[in-house]
């Protein structure tokens, strides 16, 4: 059995772990499942108040105030795992042993912001992880330490919806013979809400799941409904209403980079997934995915529906039981093991010094 480094990571402040249960709380959360492990996250607060300064979720997860020290629960080295670019610069006053920089999206478009930051978050970082191929091939010869860490599935949460659910009371009425088209997530520029359109125009009840303070989007149309952001405890009784699901992105060069962790919950509930041809789901999962545009939607909705089955439901949960969490966070638990090599690391030289 693998056995870790004593450290504890510690993710620095840019989210609430409340409002979008993302690829930071869900790799936080496996990581302290892992023994030898510790996992901090310095909470934002800008959806949900903590109800103290320091909550404890598990034996080694804990949930930290902003700007409250934590100096009493690090354990063995201290390890910083940050992921957007505006933290390359965070500190705490004390000493971080190793630095992880996972890059998560590709720096165009709507994220092109952050491109003069990510020599910055490479300078800063030991180790880097990224979530696509694409990332990768960029920097693999950097001479920067580089694995690929995709994006993965909570497959126990999300396997619930492959029940017969309770609908719930803010679902929309579903007509007889009516199939409902599925989407959750931000409701952002990158959707592409003319595909969405074109769907609802067939005939099919199209919900949108994920309104907030930071992502609103109304569309007018007798077909589509859009429902504000849902708890991540109550998303499997929303997705059980769904016989098929949907990641309709734009085909952009940001989208190039992008692993969509929603794809992942998707095949954990068992339901048929449509998709734009993403690169990322086209070179990995062609087997158990339709690909749409605005063409052929109305034909690959139908082949989606009317191939449903068994047999199709265990390739995809088989897909979704591989990608889990759980495994991703191991991987990267082992490869700071191997770069940090258990020795110290010189933040200013990024070096490693080995034992």
């Amino acid at each position: 059995m693998f056995e870790s480094v004593e450290m504890t990571i510690v993710y620095p402040p840019a989210l609430d772990w409340n409002l979008l249960f993302q690829r930071p709380q869900q790799l936080m959360t496996s990581f302290s499942k892992i023994p030898g492990v510790r996992a901090i996250f310095l909470n934002e607060e800008t959806y949900k108040k903590q109800y103290h300064p320091i909550e404890k979720l598990n034996d080694d997860l804990f949930l930290v105030r902003k700007g409250v020290s934590y100096d009493h629960l690090v354990k063995g080295k201290k390890v910083l795992w940050f992921s957007s670019p505006g933290q390359y610069n965070y500190r705490d006053g004390r000493k971080f042993d190793f630095v992880v920089f996972d890059y998560l999206d590709n720096s165009a478009d709507e994220f092109a912001i952050w491109k003069n930051y990510i020599p910055k978050c490479f300078a800063r970082a030991n180790l880097v992880a990224t979530t696509a191929r694409v990332m990768y091939e960029e920097h693999k010869n950097d001479g920067k330490p580089i694995f690929l860490c995709p994006n993965g599935a909570d497959y126990e949460h999300f396997k619930k919806a492959q029940m017969a659910l309770p609908k719930p009371p803010d679902f929309p009425h579903v007509e007889d013979g009516q199939k409902v088209v599925g989407f959750h997530g931000a409701m952002a520029s990158w959707v592409d809400y003319w595909l969405i359109t074109d769907i609802a125009n067939l005939g099919h009840r199209v919900v949108l799941i994920g309104n907030n303070s930071l992502y609103k989007k109304q569309i007018n149309h007798p077909n589509i409904t859009c429902l504000p952001h849902k708890d991540y405890k109550v998303l499997p009784a929303y997705l059980a209403q769904f016989d098929v699901c949907m990641v309709p992105f734009k085909l952009t060069e940001m989208i190039r980079g992008c692993d969509p962790i929603k794809y992942y919950e998707y095949l954990s509930a068992g339901k048929p997934v449509l998709t734009t041809r993403m690169e990322e789901i086209v070179n990995k999962y062609s087997d158990v995915t339709y690909f749409i545009d605005r063409r052929n939607c109305r034909q690959m909705i139908d082949k989606a529906l009317k191939e449903n089955s068994p047999a199709k439901i265990i390739a995809r949960t088989a897909v979704a039981r591989e990608n889990s969490w759980d495994r991703r966070a191991l991987d990267a638990i082992k490869m700071i093991n191997k770069v940090m090599g258990g020795g110290l690391v010189n933040e200013k030289t990024s070096q490693t010094t080995f034992r």
